[in-house]
């Protein structure tokens, strides 16, 4: 799933598009001077959910809270209160329920408080399918002996209107080779979703990053590495418990050879002893006076 390649096109076309329409209808926003912006605005699909974030160029400032409103361009309306962002302490504002499409643009009035004193009012111009930045899922890795589960955790439900034409990129790192890896997902990006990375090297460090890929102009936002040492191969396991076997069968067999002598030591078959006991030079002593009487 890509992202339309025309986007660098498309820009200038809304904006033309916006600008006559502004005409038509008499809507009175006027198109900011992005130069002359106190405030830095981002747009980014965080999760599946549209996060509207900001950041004041002049850090001098400290407000207490925040006030945000919009409107769509393409319609005559006035600039209305975001409900959950009306008396906001965050630098951000989750807009997913109330920017639905991705084809409008959207007129924003930020207006910064100190207590009861407005200390600033910023505007800005979104187009969402094309300055929407795309913040990576979250994951997880299990590794095996010689794969590894890479588990990305999508939302259980995800809006229809932000179903945005993305690429899934899976990203893998070892001994300084990177391969990517774009699993295809089949429907909407909904639920956990797992991709498997085979033929790994046993007992080998893997990271891996999961990211959002698309064609236009904004750079890639990567995940940070997750990292698992695979477990070792059944080979390796094979050869130590060889190891391990060859060592007990050869003090197996020195105990018993051991034994064995001992044993033969012990009944007189070895190591015979120079003089022999008492009761066994007697016998033979009897024997030979015999012998000596029957030659008489």
């Amino acid at each position: 799933m890509l992202l339309s390649q025309n986007a660098f096109i498309v820009r200038p076309l809304n904006l033309f598009l916006m600008v006559c329409i502004s005409l038509v209808f008499g809507i009175s926003h006027d198109l900011p001077d992005y130069t002359s912006e106190s405030c830095t605005f981002k747009i980014s699909l965080r999760n599946f959910r549209s996060i509207l974030s900001w950041e004041l160029k002049n850090h001098s400032i400290v407000a207490t809270h925040y006030k945000l409103l919009y409107t769509i361009m393409s319609k005559p309306e006035d600039l209305k209160i975001v409900k959950n962002c009306a008396n906001t302490t965050r630098s951000f504002c989750d807009l997913t329920d109330e920017w639905r499409s991705i084809h409008e643009a959207y007129v924003t009035s930020l207006e910064g408080f100190s207590g009861n004193t407005t200390l600033f009012n910023c505007s800005h111009n979104f187009w969402l399918d094309i300055d929407m930045s795309f913040e990576p899922p979250e994951f997880e890795i299990v590794g095996f002996t010689n794969h590894i589960n890479v588990i990305v955790k999508f939302p259980s439900i995800v809006e229809e209107e932000l179903q945005f034409d993305l690429s899934l990129v899976i990203e893998e790192q070892s001994e300084g080779i990177v391969k990517k890896h774009k699993p295809t997902i089949k429907g909407n990006m909904s639920g956990n979703f797992t991709y498997i990375i085979d033929k790994l090297i046993p007992n080998t460090n893997y990271c891996v990053s999961v990211y959002f890929d698309h064609n236009d102009e904004q750079a890639v936002i990567k995940s940070p590495l997750k990292c698992t040492l695979l477990q070792p191969g059944q080979e390796s396991e094979s050869a130590e418990s060889a190891k391990v076997g060859g060592i007990i069968t050869v003090f197996l067999i020195a105990l018993v050879l051991i034994s064995t002598i001992v044993t033969l030591k012990w009944i007189g078959y070895i190591c015979l002893r120079n003089s022999l006991p008492k009761v066994l030079r007697q016998s033979l002593a009897k024997g030979w006076s015999a012998v000596a009487i029957h030659r008489r």
